[in-house]
């Protein structure tokens, strides 16, 4: 028989008695009885009839006298002199009544949790489902604080997509805030939840199939407590709802697919629309900038008319490719039509877009495009930044300028680096 927590409530006298008699239980005393199912109680001895443990699910009380008073659910009523002489019988009765509570009550709950998966199913917003996901887990917790990062394919990173904590920023980074150690904790244990006192916080990665979809880091004050079985109670939640976010995910990444440009793989015109938008407000929102570059091919028509178009479509893939070796992961690069392109920099203000567009530059100067056998093209671009809000608070603005800027290149020098500044008035680097 496998040990069985008994807490016991009755003197030190009782529990050794007990421990004679039953062998094939724990008994324990003191603080220890608060975390247990079963619980003896010996009435004259013991005051917690009227405020039973929280966690006891069977209370065997212990009498000489008949104890008044209707029973209450989960109550065995045993004289003490016949129980503490032979208890296993009773103890066995005990432990079957609990363990049928406890299955009934992971039958509740999983129903409950069907119940919810049902209803996150028919909302396509994914904030909403986020912010059911999140609240559920901190309710089961009993914490205040938490996160829920999404990953998100447009700008391949790990995104808020709903928060309840005051102290969190987009910064960034892949996965905010989290500590890789940490995280690769949670994902080697058997629930998924790894929690770090010293960090600060909990982390509980959600998983469909074998991609990490999202991850949920709750906040951990010194003063803030949780058990074992909220910890499972999480995990078994957790594992029932992250198909949802895999519906999620996929649909994103569907959306994705739909947002690229055919040609060149870089983004297209309706990503940008909907991702610079997105951008501008949350810049505004943590009082950042972000930056763009358009660039403008220099001379393309020429390598059509040589070659033939075939090697110009050639052209705007390699052009493509040495642009995304130039910039960061959370940078992206969007064709914009025909020979222009655009990158979108987050967080990145005047003068680091211009240490991009040289990088830029120089990358797409840096040798010849092989395009086949006898063909090796040299290509130029011309470049113009803006930047939110230096030079525009509105997306509108923003490609005004850069635009702008561009053009006053494209028509003098070329193969340069045009910034917008306020009146229009352009200036020109070639460094």
């Amino acid at each position: 028989m496998s040990q069985q927590s008994i807490g016991v409530y009755g003197g030190r006298e009782i529990v050794a008695r007990l421990r004679e008699n039953a062998p094939g239980y724990l008994f324990v005393e003191g603080e220890e009885c608060e975390r247990c199912r079963i619980v003896v109680v010996d009435v004259d001895s013991a005051d917690v009839l009227n405020d039973p443990p929280r966690k006891s699910l069977v209370r065997i009380l212990l009498y000489d006298t008949p104890i008044d008073g209707e029973r209450r659910a989960g109550d065995i009523r045993v004289p003490r002199a016949s129980f503490v002489a032979s208890p296993v019988e009773t103890l066995a009765v005990a432990v079957d009544l609990a363990d049928t509570v406890i299955h009934a009550a992971g039958l509740e709950t999983e129903v409950a949790y069907l119940t919810q998966i049902h209803e996150l199913m028919t909302i396509a917003d994914a904030s909403t489902v986020s912010e059911r996901i999140t609240r559920t887990v901190l309710d089961l917790l009993g914490l205040t604080h938490g996160t829920l990062f999404l990953h998100d394919p447009r700008v391949e990173r790990y995104v808020v997509s709903f928060t309840s904590d005051p102290a969190v920023r987009e910064t960034g980074e892949f996965l905010p805030g989290i500590p890789a150690d940490l995280l690769q904790r949670a994902l080697s244990s058997g629930q998924l939840f790894a929690a770090d006192r010293d960090a600060g916080m909990i982390v509980m990665p959600m998983q469909a199939q074998h991609d990490l979809v999202g991850v949920i880091r709750v906040a951990l004050a010194p003063h803030d407590h949780f058990d074992d079985e909220a910890a499972m109670n999480v995990s078994r939640y957790l594992r029932s709802v992250a198909s949802v976010l895999s519906n999620i995910y996929q649909l994103t990444r569907s959306r994705d697919l739909a947002m690229r440009d055919d040609l060149t793989k870089a983004y297209n015109r309706r990503f940008f629309e909907s991702y610079l938008d997105e951008e501008i407000e949350r810049a505004k929102r943590y009082s950042a900038t972000c930056s763009i570059i358009f660039l403008d091919l220099d001379d393309l028509k020429t390598v059509n008319n040589a070659h033939g178009h075939l090697a110009g479509s050639r052209t705007l893939q390699e052009v493509a490719k040495r642009i995304l070796a130039a910039v960061r992961g959370i940078d992206k690069v969007v064709r914009f039509g025909g020979d222009e392109f655009c990158i979108i920099l987050p967080q990145t203000d005047q003068e680091q877009a211009v240490a991009v567009a040289h990088r830029v530059r120089k990358g797409l100067m840096s040798a010849p495009f092989h395009l086949a056998d006898n063909i090796d093209i040299s290509i130029s671009a011309s470049f113009g930044i803006a930047t939110y809000p230096t030079h525009g608070i509105t997306k509108d603005d923003l490609i005004r300028q850069a635009d702008a800027a561009m053009y006053r290149v494209k028509s003098t020098t070329k193969n340069a680096v045009g910034v917008a500044v306020a009146g229009d008035d352009q200036r020109l680097s070639r460094a």
